[in-house]
């Protein structure tokens, strides 16, 4: 019986040690939620593999796009199950290898699972090898083939592939907890959401807006970023905060310089009020030390003092040039250079402040009775449902 099956291989789930069945249970629960659309019988582990099985080949696109997005995966291979027999493993390789159309190199690459079966690696990798370039006029490439014929041996059936495709690692999502991200519709803070969300977290969003002194293509391109980040993590919630009166008192009555600061300070103290009333254990931010006058060592510090809960900085010491790659590679980027008004870029000061002093922030604040203008403003909280469709 010959039949079509995906071999999944773990990531980081490797390493794990007593609790490495609540991982595994947990990914295999996220599979099924993202491969809902598509046909398949079992999705099983089996000697440190997952197995989809009973696929629709002529899917194979679909089942690529979906499966590149499930968290904690490092690869993934279509394959053809078929009897533990050389012969029909020569013909299954072959078979494979032409259906590439590919005129290269190619290599074998053999993994037994069952090493009682009567033949080795080495010796499976020479006799499928030699098979195949007996049929087709192929090179031998161990280091670079343009087709790797893929050969693993599991208990006892033998499975045959050559479209590995290579996932994003990290650990199934909904293993590290909750956290609360500031977004905006930028560059940074998407791909900082990406990273935290491929270290298991689950996270909810909160983006800050001027409207209407500010337009709301903002709010629109965040929904749209949103958008793309449930492919990785299939729904999520997103707050969204009219920072504007907020906003307006500050610059009534505060020196222009420290501006940016304040509304980042008063952005934070309303994320902590949410995170604490819904159990986020931190916040992230796409912030990277020096790219802004806002980001220096000495701002974030200052920043950093509203916050009773850690902020999560993932992107502090990447260039821009890896930022804006990554970017690119999960899909948000197009969307983060459409052309939006920031609730802080849009008021950016002449001259604003690169070192604050905290005693001065404090005092600052007490002056326009800051944390009042906090608590009266959090209420005007809208909250969004945001699905992968």
């Amino acid at each position: 019986m010959i039949d079509d099956v995906i071999i999944i291989h773990f990531h980081e789930l490797t390493l794990k040690g007593k609790n490495r069945s609540w991982f595994e249970k947990t990914l295999i629960n996220n599979l099924k939620q993202h491969l809902y659309n598509l046909p398949y019988e079992h999705i099983k582990i089996l000697s440190g593999r997952i197995f989809v099985t009973s696929i629709n080949r002529d899917l194979w696109n679909q089942y690529k796009h979906v499966l590149k997005c499930v968290i904690g995966i490092r690869n993934f291979i279509l394959m053809k199950k078929t009897s533990l027999d050389i012969d029909a493993i020569k013909n299954e390789a072959l078979y494979a290898c032409q259906s590439m159309n590919i005129n290269g190199s190619f290599r074998v690459s053999a993994r037994r699972q069952n090493k009682n079966f009567q033949y080795t690696t080495t010796e499976l990798n020479i006799i499928v090898g030699e098979f195949v370039q007996k049929n087709i006029r192929l090179d031998v490439n161990l280091k670079t083939p343009d087709i790797n014929i893929i050969i693993e041996i599991v208990n006892n059936d033998a499975f045959i592939g050559v479209d590995k495709i290579n996932a994003y690692g990290g650990l199934p999502v909904g293993t590290g907890e909750m956290a609360l991200s500031l977004i905006s519709s930028g560059i940074d803070s998407p791909v900082a959401s990406f990273n935290i969300i491929k270290r298991g977290v689950h996270l909810d969003y909160i983006h800050f807006h001027s409207a209407p002194t500010t337009s709301k293509q903002s709010i629109y391109n965040v929904i749209s970023l949103l958008e793309i980040l449930t492919q990785y993590q299939l729904q999520c919630k997103l707050y969204l905060f009219p920072l504007l009166d907020i906003q307006n008192k500050i610059m009534d009555e505060v020196d222009s310089k420290y501006w940016i600061i304040l509304f980042r300070r008063a952005m934070i103290r309303i994320a902590n009020q949410i995170a604490q009333h819904n159990n986020y254990k931190v916040l992230i931010s796409g912030e990277n030390i020096g790219q802004v006058a806002s980001q220096t060592l000495s701002n974030i510090v200052a920043v950093q003092d509203a916050s009773d809960i850690p902020i999560v900085r993932p992107l502090s010491g990447y260039n821009k040039e890896d930022i804006v790659n990554q970017a690119q590679q999960i899909g948000t980027y197009d969307i983060s250079i459409e052309p939006y008004e920031d609730c802080c870029s849009y008021f950016v000061p002449p001259n604003p402040e690169t070192k604050a002093h905290l005693n001065r922030i404090y005092n600052i604040e007490n002056k326009i009775n800051f944390d009042k203008l906090v608590d009266v403003n959090v209420q005007k909280i809208e909250i969004k449902e945001i699905k992968y469709e």
